[in-house]
């Protein structure tokens, strides 16, 4: 399998489990690979393109390295296997466990298509929350709420270091969508690295195609490859309880859908993160059912080149990149 060229569609999605549960609050999120399996993600994407289920990565070989130890350890793991797989022309779909994965996933993304392109990829990231703390601003210690931050150039020890310099993006090609559970170190972040983000209540406001194009403006303002961080905890609780952190006022099932399926149509997408779907939190695996459509979303528009623009416009005008209150 050779590199991928421009914006063809990747020939094939690489799913990797991440089992890693210690970054957050709630070590359900191990399980996470589980469920969304469960809910039939390696099938529904298979008929869309050509899709292989590499399992978890795994088992870790340290001992008596404490919970950070062991989180640092998965996120060096997957960042050599992401690369690869973007080198190769697979888009890599690393399925966890809590958000600090992306730390490893989404730097290795980037370091490949550096090395390919010699520039970063744009970053998408969707979630309730916008992860940019460090250890002066954490008011938990979580490292689930600080890969962002890593990728985006803040100084985290060993969360830098994986990051690199090959793995750093661009904090001007960088946006969030659907955040609405701001620390107030990361509205600091936000306003210092000039971070474009568009709220929950923006999504409600002013529509997710008007949400959307501005967002994807930021991103991939010529249509370029961006990568994409999706945490299901962007859905409002009441529709989604299978989260780590749960938080209300959250996106509906149907607008997160089509939040994926306007990123899909818009370019292509080099690496996919799913993450934070925990099943001891669910019922009856709704939540995990709900982050297959919207993964399956992205691709389904990704690889059919979908012409959105055609929708019917949402009402609202266009909002601003502001954090919410």
């Amino acid at each position: 399998m050779t590199s991928f060229e421009g914006d063809a569609p990747a020939s094939q999605i690489s799913i990797i489990g991440v089992p890693c549960g210690l970054g957050g609050g709630h070590q359900g999120t191990a399980h996470g690979p589980n469920a969304a399996r469960a809910g039939g993600l390696s099938q529904r994407l298979g008929t869309i393109c050509p899709t292989i289920d590499c399992g978890d990565l795994g088992p870790l070989e340290v001992i008596d390295c404490g919970r950070s130890g062991f989180v640092t350890e998965w996120c060096r793991m997957v960042r050599p296997r992401t690369r690869a797989l973007v080198l190769e022309g697979t888009m890599p779909l690393v399925v966890g466990g809590d958000h600090a994965i992306a730390t490893g996933s989404m730097s290795g993304a980037c370091a490949g298509y550096r090395a390919e392109h010699g520039k970063a990829p744009g970053l998408l990231w969707i979630d309730a929350h916008v992860d940019l703390n460090t250890h002066e601003t954490t008011p938990s210690g979580n490292l689930h709420g600080m890969p962002a931050a890593a990728l985006l150039g803040w100084d985290i020890p060993i969360l830098s270091e994986i990051v690199g310099a090959d793995g750093r993006f661009d904090r001007s090609r960088m946006a969030f969508v659907g955040a609405r559970d701001i620390d107030p170190g990361e509205k600091r972040h936000l306003e210092e690295g000039g971070i474009a983000i568009w709220s929950s209540r923006d999504v409600k406001q002013h529509g997710v195609e008007r949400v959307m194009t501005d967002a994807l403006e930021v991103v991939s303002p010529g249509h370029e490859p961006f990568c994409l961080s999706f945490d299901i905890d962007v859905v409002d609780p009441k529709h989604a309880p299978g989260v780590d952190t749960a938080v209300p006022d959250g996106l509906l099932p149907a607008e997160a859908m089509e939040c994926m399926a306007r990123a899909g149509a818009h370019g292509r997408i080099v690496s996919m993160d799913l993450v934070e779907l925990n099943p001891e939190h669910d019922i009856d695996g709704r939540t995990a059912l709900i982050a297959v459509d919207c993964i399956t979303a992205a691709v389904e528009s990704m690889q059919a080149e979908t012409d959105l623009s055609q929708m019917p416009p949402d009402p609202g005008q266009a909002c601003t990149r502001t954090p919410p209150a």
